[in-house]
């Protein structure tokens, strides 16, 4: 059973939260040619994925599994920055993930903070939170057809998310509860852009 959560807390890592973003924005970036299209998952699998995972892994050597306080500080300064760099980046390639990506890094600047505070707050909940609410935004400011059962699939996966990290101990549900509140505010720029 172990194995099974573990297996489940992986596919649904925070890390995969550009990837899990096409779930939402998929409609509005259809409209792209093939060639962004590419050039954007190659630029987010080097910069988002492989980038981040080396530096921590290798040179930083932490303990990615469970990463204490300090450790999770450099992974949220990491990723707030990786985020406010693709909010740049997406001026010249897909204009509609600039939002999304301030908003992300608005979510990485609020964990951080938390962290300092040395409060321990779930990034798997405040990730799918987050998507569950720029979902909702994103809906309200297109209302695209179809999108809005579109949304049951991040809600699901949150409810499954918080389930899975109770039941394998990562968090208490007041972890999980502070994670999902940070990420439906750090969603809220995606409405006015």
């Amino acid at each position: 059973m172990k194995k099974v959560l573990q297996a489940l807390a992986v596919l649904t890592h925070p890390i995969f939260l550009p990837l899990f973003s096409l779930v939402i924005y998929l409609p509005i970036v259809a409209k792209y040619a093939e060639n962004a299209f590419v050039l954007s998952m190659v630029w987010v699998g080097f910069v988002y994925f492989i980038l981040p995972l080396v530096y921590f892994k290798f040179v930083r050597k932490m303990n990615l599994a469970e990463p204490s306080l300090d450790q999770r500080r450099s992974i949220y300064r990491a990723y707030t920055l990786v985020n406010v760099g693709f909010a740049l980046v997406s001026v010249f390639i897909m204009t509609e993930y600039i939002s999304f990506c301030l908003a992300a890094a608005f979510l990485h600047l609020f964990m951080l903070l938390l962290a300092f505070l040395e409060m321990k707050a779930s990034w798997h909940s405040a990730v799918w939170s987050f998507l569950v609410v720029v979902g909702l935004m994103v809906q309200y400011n297109y209302t695209f057809v179809g999108q809005g059962s579109m949304l049951l699939l991040p809600i699901v996966i949150l409810v499954a998310v918080l389930l899975i990290r109770r039941l394998s101990k990562a968090h208490t549900w007041f972890e999980l509860g502070m994670g999902a509140a940070v990420g439906a505010i750090a969603a809220f720029p995606v409405l006015f852009f």
